[in-house]
């Protein structure tokens, strides 16, 4: 199997960098007459992939509005991630996870082993408790071929007093990540990498922060609801034309929610996003 960095890129190309995002809350499911349901946010989920006719280079699924349905959301993800691979459609789950050792371990087997019933592309993860202990999920990621996303600069105001807060070395949390996911993707060779990177499309320091992350694709959440464009992400991420991925969740409904308006609204923000190569 092609890495998963291999295999980004030319979906990218083919695509356009745009990264969708789906995001069942009860609200989004009531404004698309869609019952607040497993099923429903199901149905949401096959209804962006159909309207984008599977041509988009990454779905991201937010785990958090299935999981709130138990056991019968996570067979819903599941489903539905399972639907868009065998279309070849790869899959972002945006689960944040992050642990210690044997637990992160774990974590990441629950998506990248050759058992598990949720086998995704690629997870969204924080590194709270440090990205050292981050490294058994990034080894199993790395040898299924899989991708993770660390979080460095998030979009929500709340985020940047402790991402910016300076560390003894006088790097701030941040440039102190970027340095270490750099140095983590160096050891698998030239080029982009595994290790991605969360950074938000609002953060005024975004410039200075995807320059350090040479070798990470960018996600870039805060394009559409909270407020920026991907004119925004030009802007502000000059140096990561070709890896930067623009993510648009709530905002697919822009025209509507059935079939033909989001079909409307995904081709549109395709013809944006494809600015950014």
């Amino acid at each position: 199997m092609p890495t998963f960095a291999a295999r980004l890129h030319q979906k990218i190309v083919e695509h356009s960098p745009l990264c969708v995002g789906i995001d069942p809350s009860a609200a989004l499911l009531k404004s698309c007459n869609l019952p607040d349901t497993p099923d429903g946010a199901f149905e949401f989920g096959k209804r962006v992939l159909e309207a984008a006719d599977y041509r988009i280079s990454l779905l991201k699924p937010q785990s958090a509005f299935f999981e709130r349905f138990g056991s019968a959301g996570l067979k819903a993800v599941e489903e539905l991630t399972t639907l868009a691979r065998r279309r070849e459609v790869l899959v972002l789950l945006d689960g944040k996870r992050g642990d210690i050792d044997t637990t992160g371990a774990a974590y990441a087997e629950g998506y990248f082993s050759t058992t598990t019933t949720l086998r995704v592309d690629a997870v969204t993860t924080h590194v709270y408790l440090g990205l050292a202990a981050l490294d058994p999920f990034l080894d199993i990621a790395v040898r299924a071929e899989g991708g993770v996303f660390v979080v460095v600069r998030s979009s929500n105001p709340e985020g940047r007093e402790l991402q910016t807060a300076r560390m003894a070395n006088g790097e701030t949390v941040a440039q102190n990540l970027c340095r270490e996911i750099t140095l983590r993707n160096r050891k698998q060779g030239e080029g982009l990498q595994y290790i991605g990177a969360v950074v938000g499309a609002t953060c005024d320091d975004a410039a200075a922060t995807v320059e350090a992350l040479p070798q990470s694709f960018i996600l870039a959440p805060g394009v559409g609801a909270q407020g920026a464009t991907i004119q925004d992400v030009l802007k502000r991420m000059p140096s990561a034309r070709g890896r930067v991925l623009p993510n648009v969740s709530r905002a697919i409904l822009a025209n509507g929610g059935e079939v033909s308006d989001i079909r409307t609204t995904i081709r549109s923000l395709q013809d944006q996003s494809r600015e950014l190569l």
